[in-house]
């Protein structure tokens, strides 16, 4: 059985090394948002980037020896990045500390976004080849590294979450995240159990259609900071938001009603960028053939997961799934009233 799990992983992996790669490295990092660091206090920095150490010393000390995160992440062509992104997250988690976000706290922060977008487009990619490399490196030195890292994931839960995760189900037992929570630790016991679940659902056209989606991003990505579309969106984003604050559109996680025909007079004035709509339309074509392909799939994942409820947690699925429901057709209402006219 260990030969066979083996046999599995060095068969999948080795034909999708940058998917790998990036897991692995955004598992560690733990970034992924963008800011200048003013007025961060160094030592929230150095904690951050100490967490981040100790993360990768337990997952990756003895998959690769030679992995040396303040190298890879820290310095090189990742350094303004993953800094930046470092005091974007932790100035973030102050910004957002409240009971309601409003319109206005978001407006606020587009600049910064737009900032660290504009540092993505520069150095993201330069960033991700050091990053490349290192994982060949540990690929290279060790045709076990994919299954010792698993492995060592596996152990550092054990040791330092597993427990909380469980006192965590069992405060919030009867919630949908609570029976979630449950059924994920009843399920995926083991990197075994993830292998067998990957095994049975993961075929190879879900692999090929992941990686078409992969590299149409990256198209998108490119055409995204080609077209200087980072400044463009944050004009855009400026502009709705502050119209939309005030009145009765006070809480920006409530579109349908006043937020809703705030947004509907901004838009009789302003059109929606191209560079937003072409997105849009890529995001419309994705929705469409996923569900021409895997409607029957989710449909039926779906029904398996609301039979493994409890009443309360199923009631608590349904009011979102309504909510969320009922809030998208208003945002799609003033989509489609509004779309662009785009070459």
């Amino acid at each position: 059985e260990g030969a066979g799990t083996k046999q599995w992983y060095q068969r999948r992996v080795r034909g999708h090394h940058l998917i790998m790669r990036a897991v692995i490295f955004l598992a560690i990092v733990g970034v992924a948002f963008g800011n200048l660091c003013k007025g961060v206090s160094k030592t929230d920095i150095n904690r951050a980037f100490a967490t981040a150490r100790v993360g990768a010393a337990a997952i990756l000390g003895r998959s690769c020896p030679s992995f040396d995160l303040d190298t890879v992440a820290f310095s090189g062509e990742c350094r303004a990045l993953v800094k930046q992104a470092t005091c974007y997250g932790i100035r973030a988690a102050t910004r957002y500390d409240v009971d309601t976000v409003t319109y206005e706290l978001l407006e606020g922060d587009v600049r910064n976004i737009e900032k660290l977008g504009n540092l993505a487009c520069d150095q993201a990619e330069r960033c991700f080849e050091q990053v490349r490399t290192a994982m060949q490196t540990c690929l290279d030195n060790n045709e076990d590294f994919v299954e010792d890292t698993i492995d060592a994931a596996e152990r550092a839960y054990r040791e330092n979450f597993e427990d909380r995760v469980a006192e965590f189900a069992r405060t919030k037992k009867g919630s949908l995240l609570g029976d979630v929570v449950t059924m994920a630790m009843d399920q995926f016991s083991s990197a075994d159990d993830i292998q067998a679940f990957l095994e049975e659902h993961v075929t190879e056209r879900v692999q090929t259609d992941a990686r078409t989606a992969g590299e149409e991003a990256a198209k998108l990505a490119q055409a995204w900071c080609d077209n200087d579309c980072n400044s463009k969106a944050a004009r855009f984003l400026e502009s709705i938001f502050g119209h939309m604050n005030g009145g009765g559109c006070t809480d920006a996680s409530r579109f349908c009603g006043e937020c809703q025909s705030r947004a509907t007079s901004w838009f009789t004035r302003h059109q929606l960028p191209c560079c937003i709509e072409e997105v849009v339309q890529k995001g419309i074509e994705a929705y469409e053939y996923v569900v021409e392909n895997y409607e029957d799939a989710l449909t039926g994942y779906a029904e398996t997961l609301g039979d493994m409820l409890t009443t309360t947690g199923y009631d608590e699925a349904v009011a979102i799934k309504d909510r969320v429901v009922t809030e998208f057709e208003c945002v799609s209402d003033v989509y489609t009233e509004n779309k662009p006219v785009c070459a």
